[in-house]
Protein backbone atom coordinates (compact mmCIF):
# COMPACT_ATOMS: atom_id res chain seq x y z
CA UNK A 1 0.00 0.00 0.00
CA UNK A 2 1.05 3.07 -0.96
CA UNK A 3 2.59 5.17 2.24
CA UNK A 4 2.07 9.17 2.40
CA UNK A 5 5.28 11.57 2.74
CA UNK A 6 6.10 11.62 5.75
CA UNK A 7 5.82 15.34 6.42
CA UNK A 8 2.26 15.41 5.19
CA UNK A 9 0.50 14.81 8.15
CA UNK A 10 2.59 17.35 10.15
CA UNK A 11 2.16 19.80 7.46
CA UNK A 12 -2.31 19.00 7.40
CA UNK A 13 -2.04 18.87 11.67
CA UNK A 14 -1.04 22.63 11.49
CA UNK A 15 -3.98 23.74 9.12
CA UNK A 16 -6.03 25.90 11.52
CA UNK A 17 -9.10 25.00 10.42
CA UNK A 18 -12.73 25.50 12.74
CA UNK A 19 -14.39 22.63 11.27
CA UNK A 20 -11.51 19.94 11.79
CA UNK A 21 -11.05 19.03 8.52
CA UNK A 22 -7.32 18.71 8.04
CA UNK A 23 -7.28 17.28 11.28
CA UNK A 24 -9.96 14.63 9.99
CA UNK A 25 -7.48 13.71 7.04
CA UNK A 26 -4.57 13.08 9.56
CA UNK A 27 -6.49 10.59 11.30
CA UNK A 28 -8.21 8.69 8.20
CA UNK A 29 -4.25 8.69 7.26
CA UNK A 30 -3.00 7.37 10.34
CA UNK A 31 -5.58 4.67 10.49
CA UNK A 32 -4.65 3.45 7.32
CA UNK A 33 -2.97 -0.20 7.67
CA UNK A 34 -3.87 -3.21 5.43
CA UNK A 35 -2.23 -5.36 8.18
CA UNK A 36 -4.45 -4.00 10.75
CA UNK A 37 -7.60 -4.65 8.81
CA UNK A 38 -6.76 -8.08 8.64
CA UNK A 39 -6.05 -8.53 11.54
CA UNK A 40 -9.24 -7.16 12.55
CA UNK A 41 -11.83 -9.10 10.07
CA UNK A 42 -10.00 -12.19 11.27
CA UNK A 43 -9.95 -11.83 14.96
CA UNK A 44 -13.67 -10.32 14.53
CA UNK A 45 -15.31 -13.59 12.53
CA UNK A 46 -13.62 -15.95 14.75
CA UNK A 47 -13.30 -14.31 17.76
CA UNK A 48 -11.60 -13.38 20.41
CA UNK A 49 -11.52 -12.67 23.93
CA UNK A 50 -9.75 -10.96 26.93
CA UNK A 51 -9.75 -11.20 31.00
CA UNK A 52 -9.49 -8.79 33.55
CA UNK A 53 -8.73 -5.59 31.76
CA UNK A 54 -7.59 -2.58 33.87
CA UNK A 55 -9.07 0.57 33.11
CA UNK A 56 -6.95 3.63 34.36
CA UNK A 57 -9.23 6.47 34.62
CA UNK A 58 -9.50 9.72 36.88
CA UNK A 59 -10.31 13.64 35.93
CA UNK A 60 -8.10 14.70 33.26
CA UNK A 61 -4.36 16.12 33.97
CA UNK A 62 -4.19 14.12 36.82
CA UNK A 63 -1.56 11.65 36.51
CA UNK A 64 -3.30 8.81 34.27
CA UNK A 65 -0.78 8.97 31.68
CA UNK A 66 2.23 8.53 33.69
CA UNK A 67 0.56 5.11 35.06
CA UNK A 68 -0.69 4.13 31.83
CA UNK A 69 3.05 4.16 30.13
CA UNK A 70 4.17 2.02 33.41
CA UNK A 71 1.62 -0.25 33.65
CA UNK A 72 1.85 -0.89 29.81
CA UNK A 73 4.99 -2.29 30.27
CA UNK A 74 4.71 -5.02 32.06
CA UNK A 75 4.83 -8.52 30.22
CA UNK A 76 1.38 -9.42 31.91
CA UNK A 77 -0.38 -6.39 29.86
CA UNK A 78 -1.27 -5.46 26.33
CA UNK A 79 -2.13 -2.02 25.35
CA UNK A 80 -2.95 0.22 22.63
CA UNK A 81 -0.73 2.58 21.80
CA UNK A 82 -2.20 5.88 22.47
CA UNK A 83 -5.81 6.68 24.54
CA UNK A 84 -8.16 4.60 22.82
CA UNK A 85 -10.41 7.77 21.70
CA UNK A 86 -10.74 6.19 18.44
CA UNK A 87 -12.49 2.90 19.63
CA UNK A 88 -14.79 4.11 22.10
CA UNK A 89 -16.01 6.81 19.71
CA UNK A 90 -17.04 4.17 16.67
CA UNK A 91 -20.15 3.66 19.09
CA UNK A 92 -20.20 6.51 21.20
CA UNK A 93 -19.30 9.44 19.31
CA UNK A 94 -21.25 12.53 21.10
CA UNK A 95 -22.89 13.15 17.87
CA UNK A 96 -24.50 10.49 17.89
CA UNK A 97 -26.70 11.73 20.86
CA UNK A 98 -27.12 15.11 19.59
CA UNK A 99 -23.88 16.36 21.30
CA UNK A 100 -24.56 15.71 24.40
CA UNK A 101 -21.54 14.57 26.24
CA UNK A 102 -18.84 11.85 27.17
CA UNK A 103 -20.83 10.00 29.61
CA UNK A 104 -22.66 6.58 29.19
CA UNK A 105 -24.75 4.67 31.54
CA UNK A 106 -25.59 1.23 32.06
CA UNK A 107 -27.17 -0.19 28.85
CA UNK A 108 -25.57 1.67 26.57
CA UNK A 109 -23.28 -1.38 25.18
CA UNK A 110 -24.66 -2.62 21.39
CA UNK A 111 -25.23 -5.60 19.74
CA UNK A 112 -21.93 -7.38 18.37
CA UNK A 113 -19.93 -4.39 20.30
CA UNK A 114 -17.93 -6.00 22.54
CA UNK A 115 -16.79 -8.17 19.60
CA UNK A 116 -15.64 -5.37 18.01
CA UNK A 117 -13.75 -4.25 21.21
CA UNK A 118 -11.89 -7.14 21.40
CA UNK A 119 -11.17 -7.23 17.14
CA UNK A 120 -10.09 -3.71 17.44
CA UNK A 121 -7.77 -4.56 20.60
CA UNK A 122 -6.72 -7.14 18.82
CA UNK A 123 -5.75 -5.88 15.17
CA UNK A 124 -3.52 -3.55 17.13
CA UNK A 125 -1.57 -5.94 18.55
CA UNK A 126 -3.46 -7.00 21.59
CA UNK A 127 -2.22 -10.28 21.81
CA UNK A 128 -2.26 -10.99 26.25
CA UNK A 129 -5.27 -12.42 28.06
CA UNK A 130 -5.36 -9.05 29.97
CA UNK A 131 -4.53 -5.54 28.49
CA UNK A 132 -4.31 -2.19 30.18
CA UNK A 133 -6.72 0.89 28.57
CA UNK A 134 -6.33 4.86 29.55
CA UNK A 135 -8.69 7.35 28.39
CA UNK A 136 -9.38 10.22 30.84
CA UNK A 137 -13.23 10.89 29.55
CA UNK A 138 -13.75 7.00 30.40
CA UNK A 139 -14.29 8.28 33.91
CA UNK A 140 -17.47 9.49 32.64
CA UNK A 141 -18.10 5.83 31.48
CA UNK A 142 -17.87 3.21 34.31
CA UNK A 143 -21.37 1.91 34.30
CA UNK A 144 -20.90 1.45 30.34
CA UNK A 145 -17.51 -0.38 30.98
CA UNK A 146 -18.53 -2.27 33.76
CA UNK A 147 -21.46 -4.24 31.39
CA UNK A 148 -19.49 -4.37 28.53
CA UNK A 149 -16.51 -6.24 30.77
CA UNK A 150 -17.65 -7.09 34.10
CA UNK A 151 -14.60 -8.48 35.53
CA UNK A 152 -12.35 -5.57 34.42
CA UNK A 153 -10.38 -3.34 37.34
CA UNK A 154 -10.72 0.38 37.26
CA UNK A 155 -7.56 1.87 39.17
CA UNK A 156 -8.55 5.62 39.88
CA UNK A 157 -5.72 8.05 39.74
CA UNK A 158 -6.38 11.00 42.33
CA UNK A 159 -4.58 14.44 42.99
CA UNK A 160 -5.74 17.21 45.01
CA UNK A 161 -8.18 19.32 43.07
CA UNK A 162 -6.14 23.04 42.80
CA UNK A 163 -3.24 20.91 41.10
CA UNK A 164 -5.77 19.19 38.48
CA UNK A 165 -7.43 22.36 37.75
CA UNK A 166 -4.34 24.30 37.35
CA UNK A 167 -3.31 21.89 34.95
CA UNK A 168 -6.79 21.58 33.14
CA UNK A 169 -6.77 26.08 32.53
CA UNK A 170 -3.18 25.35 31.21
CA UNK A 171 -4.10 22.59 28.76
CA UNK A 172 -6.98 24.98 27.56
CA UNK A 173 -4.11 27.88 27.35
CA UNK A 174 -1.52 25.85 25.07
CA UNK A 175 -1.18 27.62 22.36
CA UNK A 176 -1.37 25.11 19.46
CA UNK A 177 -4.80 23.49 20.90
CA UNK A 178 -2.94 20.35 21.99
CA UNK A 179 -5.18 19.05 24.32
CA UNK A 180 -8.50 19.45 21.88
CA UNK A 181 -11.12 16.49 21.86
CA UNK A 182 -13.63 17.56 19.57
CA UNK A 183 -14.38 19.86 16.89
CA UNK A 184 -17.83 21.45 17.74
CA UNK A 185 -21.02 22.20 16.26
CA UNK A 186 -21.51 25.37 17.36
CA UNK A 187 -19.20 28.50 17.75
CA UNK A 188 -17.22 28.66 20.94
CA UNK A 189 -16.50 32.43 22.48
CA UNK A 190 -14.67 31.85 25.30
CA UNK A 191 -12.68 35.13 26.49
CA UNK A 192 -8.63 34.61 25.23
CA UNK A 193 -9.31 31.48 23.60
CA UNK A 194 -8.28 31.75 19.78
CA UNK A 195 -10.23 28.35 18.25
CA UNK A 196 -13.92 28.68 17.10
CA UNK A 197 -14.53 24.99 17.62
CA UNK A 198 -11.78 23.46 19.49
CA UNK A 199 -13.41 21.93 22.81
CA UNK A 200 -10.55 20.59 25.39
CA UNK A 201 -10.97 17.57 27.24
CA UNK A 202 -13.88 16.11 28.66
CA UNK A 203 -17.18 16.75 26.82
CA UNK A 204 -19.44 17.61 30.24
CA UNK A 205 -22.94 17.46 30.36
CA UNK A 206 -24.48 20.99 29.75
CA UNK A 207 -20.95 22.02 27.74
CA UNK A 208 -23.56 24.33 25.76
CA UNK A 209 -23.60 26.57 29.01
CA UNK A 210 -19.79 27.21 29.03
CA UNK A 211 -19.16 28.17 25.10
CA UNK A 212 -18.90 31.54 26.19
CA UNK A 213 -17.30 30.97 29.91
CA UNK A 214 -14.07 31.44 31.24
CA UNK A 215 -11.49 29.23 30.65
CA UNK A 216 -11.20 28.69 34.90
CA UNK A 217 -14.98 28.35 35.16
CA UNK A 218 -14.86 25.20 32.49
CA UNK A 219 -11.95 23.94 33.81
CA UNK A 220 -13.56 23.50 37.59
CA UNK A 221 -17.15 21.93 35.89
CA UNK A 222 -15.07 19.39 34.47
CA UNK A 223 -12.84 18.50 37.16
CA UNK A 224 -16.71 18.97 39.42
CA UNK A 225 -18.46 16.54 36.41
CA UNK A 226 -15.75 13.88 36.42
CA UNK A 227 -15.09 13.77 40.14
CA UNK A 228 -18.85 13.47 40.81
CA UNK A 229 -18.89 10.28 38.01
CA UNK A 230 -16.09 8.88 40.19
CA UNK A 231 -17.75 9.23 43.08
CA UNK A 232 -20.98 7.68 41.84
CA UNK A 233 -19.03 5.09 39.68
CA UNK A 234 -17.50 3.59 43.44
CA UNK A 235 -20.34 1.93 44.71
CA UNK A 236 -21.04 0.34 41.44
CA UNK A 237 -17.82 -1.84 41.36
CA UNK A 238 -17.15 -4.87 43.25
CA UNK A 239 -14.78 -3.57 46.17
CA UNK A 240 -12.17 -5.77 44.70
CA UNK A 241 -11.98 -4.65 41.61
CA UNK A 242 -12.01 -0.60 42.73
CA UNK A 243 -8.43 0.52 43.35
CA UNK A 244 -7.98 4.02 44.05
CA UNK A 245 -4.04 5.33 43.95
CA UNK A 246 -2.84 9.62 45.62
CA UNK A 247 -0.70 11.09 42.60
CA UNK A 248 0.81 12.54 46.01
CA UNK A 249 1.68 9.18 47.27
CA UNK A 250 3.10 8.18 43.99
CA UNK A 251 5.52 10.90 44.19
CA UNK A 252 6.48 10.31 47.94
CA UNK A 253 6.58 7.18 48.54
CA UNK A 254 6.50 5.68 44.58
CA UNK A 255 7.84 2.00 45.41
CA UNK A 256 5.65 1.06 48.43
CA UNK A 257 2.55 2.88 45.92
CA UNK A 258 3.25 0.51 42.96
CA UNK A 259 3.31 -2.34 44.71
CA UNK A 260 0.03 -2.16 46.66
CA UNK A 261 -1.27 -1.41 42.89
CA UNK A 262 0.43 -4.45 41.96
CA UNK A 263 -1.07 -7.23 44.13
CA UNK A 264 -4.20 -5.24 43.80
CA UNK A 265 -4.82 -5.37 40.13
CA UNK A 266 -2.80 -9.21 40.03
CA UNK A 267 0.03 -8.25 38.16
CA UNK A 268 4.08 -9.14 39.24
CA UNK A 269 5.92 -6.10 40.46
CA UNK A 270 8.88 -6.81 38.29
CA UNK A 271 12.27 -5.09 38.37
CA UNK A 272 11.87 -3.60 35.12
CA UNK A 273 8.53 -1.96 36.42
CA UNK A 274 10.35 -0.81 38.91
CA UNK A 275 12.63 0.95 36.36
CA UNK A 276 10.48 2.39 34.46
CA UNK A 277 8.71 3.93 37.36
CA UNK A 278 11.96 5.63 38.22
CA UNK A 279 12.30 6.94 34.79
CA UNK A 280 8.32 8.06 33.70
CA UNK A 281 8.77 9.98 37.66
CA UNK A 282 12.32 11.74 36.38
CA UNK A 283 10.73 12.15 33.13
CA UNK A 284 7.36 12.25 32.63
CA UNK A 285 5.31 11.69 29.51
CA UNK A 286 2.41 14.27 28.27
CA UNK A 287 3.54 16.75 30.77
CA UNK A 288 3.53 20.47 30.59
CA UNK A 289 6.20 20.36 33.90
CA UNK A 290 7.95 18.31 35.94
CA UNK A 291 5.19 16.80 38.33
CA UNK A 292 4.85 18.70 41.32
CA UNK A 293 2.60 19.49 44.91
CA UNK A 294 0.73 22.74 44.89
CA UNK A 295 1.91 23.94 41.41
CA UNK A 296 -1.69 25.71 41.59
CA UNK A 297 0.09 28.58 44.06
CA UNK A 298 2.96 29.66 41.45
CA UNK A 299 0.30 30.23 38.43
CA UNK A 300 -3.48 30.83 37.73
CA UNK A 301 -4.03 30.93 42.58
CA UNK A 302 -6.00 34.25 41.72
CA UNK A 303 -8.19 32.21 39.32
CA UNK A 304 -8.75 28.98 41.33
CA UNK A 305 -9.38 30.84 44.41
CA UNK A 306 -13.45 31.40 44.08
CA UNK A 307 -14.31 27.70 43.84
CA UNK A 308 -12.44 26.83 46.88
CA UNK A 309 -15.72 26.90 48.98
CA UNK A 310 -17.29 24.07 46.32
CA UNK A 311 -13.82 22.19 45.86
CA UNK A 312 -13.75 21.54 49.70
CA UNK A 313 -17.16 20.48 49.63
CA UNK A 314 -16.96 17.40 46.71
CA UNK A 315 -13.04 17.21 47.02
CA UNK A 316 -14.30 15.40 50.88
CA UNK A 317 -15.64 12.08 49.09
CA UNK A 318 -13.21 12.24 46.55
CA UNK A 319 -10.35 11.75 49.26
CA UNK A 320 -9.14 15.18 50.29
CA UNK A 321 -9.26 17.57 52.72
CA UNK A 322 -9.19 21.61 51.29
CA UNK A 323 -9.70 24.36 53.46
CA UNK A 324 -12.34 26.49 51.80
CA UNK A 325 -10.55 29.81 52.42
CA UNK A 326 -6.86 29.11 51.57
CA UNK A 327 -7.03 25.86 49.35
CA UNK A 328 -4.63 24.26 51.78
CA UNK A 329 -5.10 19.94 50.96
CA UNK A 330 -4.32 16.71 52.49
CA UNK A 331 -5.38 13.23 52.23
CA UNK A 332 -8.10 12.58 54.29
CA UNK A 333 -6.94 10.12 56.73
CA UNK A 334 -9.92 7.77 56.02
CA UNK A 335 -9.56 7.28 52.36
Amino acid sequence: MAQMPEQMPGILAKIDDPWGISWRVVNCLKRLSLRRTCRFLASYIRGVGYERPVFIIGVPRSGTTLLFYLLRASDELGALPREGHDLWRTYHHPRYTGWRSDALGKGAVRFGERRFVNAYLYAHAVTTRRFVEKTPENSLRVPYLLELFPDAFFVVVKRNPGDVIHSLIQGWRHPSGRFRSYYLSQDLHIPGYPHQRRWCFALIEGWQNYVAAPIPQIAFAQWQQCTQALIAARGLVPPAQWLEVHFEQLLASPDETFARLCQGIGIENTPTLRKKLAALLAEPVNALSAPGINKWRREYAHEIEDFFPQIATLAMDAGYLVDPATGDFAISPYD
